[in-house]
Order: structure tokens, then sequence, then C-alpha cells
């Protein structure tokens, strides 16, 4: 993860990561279904781009989960790691 991004980012980037292997999914499969270069994809995972609410609606869709499930589940695990650190 690119030092710039924040722990939410990171924790949406991996929640996006465990929903992509329950799903048996690659990165590639997402960014053809989002419509966007799987490089691009790719830079928003990994944090050196902040990804745009509309492609996070648009992961979420195609990922069959609601927005708002995608970002509680990013919280939680945020949560967790937060709370094994303190």
């Amino acid at each position: 993860m690119d030092k710039n991004a924040t722990p939410l980012e990171a924790a949406i980037s991996q929640q996006i990561k465990v929903e992509l292997v329950d799903r048996g999914m690659e990165q590639k499969d997402l960014a053809d279904a989002v419509g966007i270069e799987r490089a691009t994809l790719s830079r928003y995972m990994t944090g050196r781009r902040p990804m745009p609410m509309a492609v996070f609606f648009d992961v979420a869709n195609v990922l069959k989960i609601r927005p708002r499930e995608l970002m509680a589940a990013a919280e939680a695990r945020l949560d967790r790691q937060e709370s094994r650190t303190a």
C-alpha cells in the first residue's frame, strides 16, 4: 500500500480483495466489469490514487454488495487493526 493512502483507503482495498477472493474473481475481472483499465484499478487498490466515489459504487455493484456494507466491512477491518496496535 502506498504511503500516501489513508488507513481507511487501505482497509477498503483489503476488503475489496477479500470480496474478490470470495467470489473467485481477479482484479482484471473487476476492472473489466467496472469499465476501467486494470492499471487504473491497481492504482486505486495500492493507494497511489484515491478511488472516486462513483467507482466505489460501481465496484460494490459488481461485487453484489451494498456500498454501505462494503464500507462497514472495511471500517470493521480498520477497527480490528487499530485495536491490535493500541
